[in-house]
């Protein structure tokens, strides 16, 4: 039997893919109204957490003790039904009380607008807030969400990190995975480092990990900036004194991450980038 206190125990688990070993011997307790954060590089296996908490991966060894009977979960990248509009994918999925939950959050989230557009004119920040939407918008035991803040602007990020604490004030329980540290702080009660497939709670390396630079990221066209700062809007940034350039505050392990994101949206005009040992 599991502690009434404890909503989830994983218990010496272990997940290969092939001859990759992703978790190995992995050790987690979740207690009743705590929010639990699990910080990685891609790859590590943070997703693969994920799914065997939900069920999604049953072939392991190991064990998962389960206290919770609801919960809800955004995994990986959200997929809708690109016909249809955001109202109607929300009323595919959730009943009329958790869809109407869900639109008050959209409208929140600032794209109310785009409701009853096609969900294939979103951009991927758009889309992002929908599944989040949706997601908190069911009163779950636990939450379940793997990088929830990505392609999300600074302002909705605040946002989101008030409801998981408000949802954890609530009773509710709430592990987020994440490469993204730059505010992990702000909403966890303890943060794990995922690394060769064991959760390290050590403090000292965790807080060695969570230890942010300054870099500054200059630009060809200053046109770029304004785009640029929305699309890692939940990173911590302005504009710089050096011209068309702007400061990002993150970790080192952050940094590629970013630059991905920034050409992924086609920013490729970056002439520099430079740490603030060099700024």
């Amino acid at each position: 039997m599991i502690d009434s206190n404890i909503m989830l125990k994983l218990l010496d688990v272990d997940k290969s893919y092939s001859d990759n070993r992703v978790l190995c011997k992995l050790n987690l307790e979740l207690p009743t109204a705590h929010c639990i954060g699990i910080i990685g590089k891609n790859g590590t296996g943070k997703s693969t957490i994920l799914k065997i908490i939900c069920g999604f991966i049953t072939k392991f060894e190991g064990l998962c003790y389960k206290n919770f009977k609801t919960f809800s979960a955004l995994i990986e990248n959200p997929h809708f039904i690109d016909g249809l509009t955001g109202r109607d994918n929300i009323k595919y999925i959730l009943n009329k009380k958790d869809a109407d939950n869900a639109i008050l959050l959209v409208s929140d989230f600032g794209i109310g607008d785009y409701l009853d557009r096609s969900v294939r004119r979103y951009s991927m920040g758009m889309k992002q807030k929908l599944a989040l939407a949706i997601t908190f918008a069911r009163d779950s035991e636990l939450y379940l969400l793997d990088e929830p803040f990505n392609s999300i602007d600074y302002e909705t990020v605040t946002k989101i990190i008030n409801i998981i604490n408000s949802k954890r004030v609530a009773g509710k329980s709430i592990i987020t995975v994440t490469h993204n540290m730059s505010r992990i702080q702000d909403y966890c009660n303890k943060i794990y480092q995922l690394k060769n497939g064991v959760l390290c709670a050590n403090e000292h390396t965790v807080t060695n990990s969570l230890k942010q630079k300054s870099f500054l990221i200059k630009f060809a066209n200053l046109n770029d900036i304004s785009f640029a700062k929305s699309v890692i809007g939940e990173f911590s940034c302005k504009e710089s004194y050096q011209e068309n350039s702007i400061i990002v505050k993150a970790i080192e392990d952050d940094i590629s991450s970013i630059i991905k994101r920034l050409a992924d949206y086609s920013l490729i005009g970056i002439t520099e980038i430079k740490d603030d040992n060099n700024i």
